[in-house]
């Protein structure tokens, strides 16, 4: 070794003999983590410096810093220890695993004390060499980044300091039992999991009850949790964007409950609460036709119905058809430039042949001069659209397809526009009985339930009736988003101050 070599090796250990952690990240890496952070950060580095191989529950609001808390404890690590592995999951690689791998390679090439001893390998991990040794040995303590999803295959990795799991409500709990939590047994590694709420039965929040139970037992502080509230507390850019994402979504939207409030969702249960279906109640009138001098702009949403079989007694099939529904809104704009839906009109045809549905949905789509239709074309309903997009055009007929996912983000989009005001009904007095019956039955009816990871369906329990009119209305609100208003004056309403309830399920 050179002398400068050698005189830069007696520098590291003496500034990292007499600096604390705490001055490490502030002074060095030039961090300034918030309070609640502070309290995460030294709870993991004695549980990892301590050999006590706790595991860690870590709820945090979006935007609260999880991502640096984790990088922070790995750049830490890196610095003090002269060797060991942490091995760091995520539900995806890209781009959740790459944006972690990113932002600890920032933090250590700028720290004077790490910046010459950084080495990567395999494209996966990164490492800092002893101080004794150059980079190209790529020695010392290091961090093995790898994917969590379901079809990762990162069986034989060992996490001999610390484990991490980032999204960890994302992650199934088969894959960390199998996968994951063995990399930590061997060498009673301390564990880590982050994220934000989802359902009761996901890792995190199986992980957050353990956790409480035994902190009741030992007093040890096991499960961390902070809502967005306690950073607007200390942060007045974050508290204006979170309420301003709350008065665009609504308190009651699934991302403002579960991402930024904490609130788990259970279960299978009612999509709309009763204040929900009592905001969604409007005070505008039923309409058979667009007024006269009417210069409003109308929208709709086609639920294509089709023939379900079904036996009954000595191998006879009866048919039993759903109905196709079509629902016509007015647009309408607040005084903040938010469009919102006031459903007038809607109509449905059980049993008709689909030519005659193609001639009687053209015909209203011209009365009302349709700006734009989102139809159901999954199924049968493909032939049916197909039709109406070539006389009515491509630029008035968004073709919808059903999958779990667009599914989801149809039923979360529904969700927020209610939540919001952004969606009445007509009035039930003037509109004929058996369409605004069947269509608030329903509402009422509609339930939720969680297919998959952050997926959201609603329906109505075939048991219970049909959700055409549900799915018809919610492809209105599909219909608005792909609709850009033309350049003049259009219908202002006041905004409606909602309803002041939480309980969304």
């Amino acid at each position: 070794m050179d002398s400068r070599n050698d005189r830069d090796k007696i520098h590291l250990d003496n500034i990292l003999a007499k600096i604390s952690v705490e001055e490490y990240i502030q002074k060095i890496l030039q961090h300034n983590p918030y309070p609640y952070q502070w309290e995460i950060i030294r709870a993991i580095l004695d549980s990892v410096i301590g050999h006590k191989g706790l595991t860690f529950s870590i709820l945090l609001a979006r935007q609260m810093g999880k991502n640096e808390i984790s990088a922070l404890v790995e750049a830490c690590l890196l610095a003090f220890r002269s060797e060991g592995t942490i091995v760091k999951a995520a539900p995806t690689y890209k781009p959740q695993i790459v944006n972690s791998r990113l932002r600890l390679d920032s933090m250590l090439n700028k720290s004077f004390v790490t910046q010459k001893r950084v080495w990567h390998a395999e494209g996966y991990i990164i490492g800092v060499a002893h101080h004794n040794k150059a980079a190209s040995s790529k020695t010392g303590p290091r961090v093995m980044f790898l994917s969590a999803s379901p079809d990762s295959n990162i069986v034989g990795a060992t996490a001999s300091l610390l484990l991490e799991v980032d999204e960890a409500q994302d992650v199934s709990v088969e894959k960390f039992n199998r996968d994951l939590m063995p990399m930590a047994s061997t060498q009673n590694a301390t564990t880590v999991l982050y994220g934000t709420a989802w359902s009761e039965d996901t890792l995190l929040e199986q992980v957050k009850a353990v956790n409480q139970e035994l902190e009741a037992q030992d007093g040890i502080r096991r499960h961390f949790e902070y809502n967005w509230h306690t950073l607007a507390a200390l942060n007045g850019k974050y508290k204006t964007f979170v309420e301003r994402e709350i008065r665009r979504l609504g308190a009651e939207h699934l991302t403002i409950r579960t991402q930024y409030d904490l609130k788990t969702i259970n279960g299978v249960g009612l999509l709309l609460s009763e204040t929900q279906r009592h905001m969604l109640r409007g005070t505008h009138e039923w309409l058979n036709g667009p007024l006269e001098d009417d210069d409003g702009y109308y929208i709709a949403g086609l639920d294509v119905g089709g023939e379900e079989r079904q036996k009954q007694g000595e191998g006879q099939i009866c048919y039993k058809h759903d109905s196709t529904v079509l629902t016509i809104a007015r647009v309408v704009t607040d005084d903040m430039s938010l469009q919102g839906l006031e459903i007038v009109h809607q109509v449905q045809w059980t049993g008709k042949p689909y030519l005659e549905q193609y001639a009687a949905c053209l015909a209203l789509c011209e009365l009302w001069k349709i700006q734009r239709l989102a139809v159901d074309k999954t199924g049968l309903g493909e032939g049916l659209a197909s039709l109406l997009s070539v006389k009515l055009g491509e630029d008035v007929v968004v073709p919808f397809h059903f999958t779990r996912q667009s599914k989801s983000k149809l039923a979360y989009d529904f969700l927020s526009s209610i939540n919001s005001g952004h969606l009445k009904m007509y009035k039930e007095d003037g509109a004929p009985d058996d369409i605004s019956i069947e269509a608030w039955k329903q509402l009422k009816l509609a339930r939720y339930r969680i297919p998959g990871e952050n997926l959201l369906d609603m329906y109505v329990a075939p048991d219970e009736g049909h959700d055409d009119y549900l799915i018809s209305i919610a492809l209105c609100r599909e219909a608005l988003k792909e609709w850009t208003e033309p350049y003049f004056e259009t219908i202002i309403i006041r905004p409606r101050i909602p309803y002041e309830d939480r309980s969304w399920f």
